[in-house]
């Protein structure tokens, strides 16, 4: 039976190196909401930042209806073959509903505060957030794709405080997987 784990959490927070993590340690296969935007963006020629992430999420949504991104997902979801599969960056109901859709399904909301969240992303590396201000970073933290993070945290099955060392949330994933193991 196949075991989808979705990591909610808001910007710089420690989904992908939470989902990473998976990967390598229980060979998980490995899905991103943002990808579909990516290979969007890729494919129009069209520069991958935050800004166009957001806003071409935001105009997919309003002209072709909410589950435009979720049913071109769920295919994808479908098309893995591992026993677990991890979801990266889920955002909205419709996400958390997919995601249910699961027997064996795992929410986990991973929070960081705002100033360790900054720090984060400036120096992983991605160009456009390498030198992003922290006004520029409140503004993107505020914006219509991170809105409902908080509203969806209250349904997950297990929220990682994420401050401290990456070994620290490797710690937390292994804690839960190894729960969840022993209860089904």
């Amino acid at each position: 039976m196949k075991t989808v784990v979705g990591f909610i959490g808001e910007i710089g927070s420690g989904k992908t190196k939470a989902a990473e993590f998976l990967v390598k340690e229980y060979k998980a296969n490995y899905l991103r909401y943002s990808q579909i935007f990516m290979d969007l963006l890729n494919r129009l020629n069209l520069p991958i930042n935050r800004v166009n992430l957001q806003k071409l999420g935001r105009v997919l949504r309003e002209e072709f209806g909410s589950d435009v991104i979720v049913n071109a997902f769920m295919k994808d979801l479908e098309g893995c073959d591992s026993d677990v599969v991890v979801i990266d960056g889920i955002r909205y109901q419709n996400e958390v509903d997919l995601l249910r859709k699961y027997p064996h399904n795992i929410l986990i909301y991973i929070h960081s505060e705002p100033r360790q969240r900054y720090e984060r992303i400036k120096k992983r590396g991605e160009k456009d957030e390498s030198n992003i201000s922290w006004m520029e970073f409140i503004k993107a933290d505020e914006s219509e794709t991170e809105k409902y993070i908080k509203q969806l945290s209250a349904e997950a099955d297990y929220i990682i405080n994420n401050q401290g060392p990456v070994k620290q949330l490797e710690d937390a994933l292994e804690k839960i997987i190894d729960k969840e193991k022993n209860s089904s």
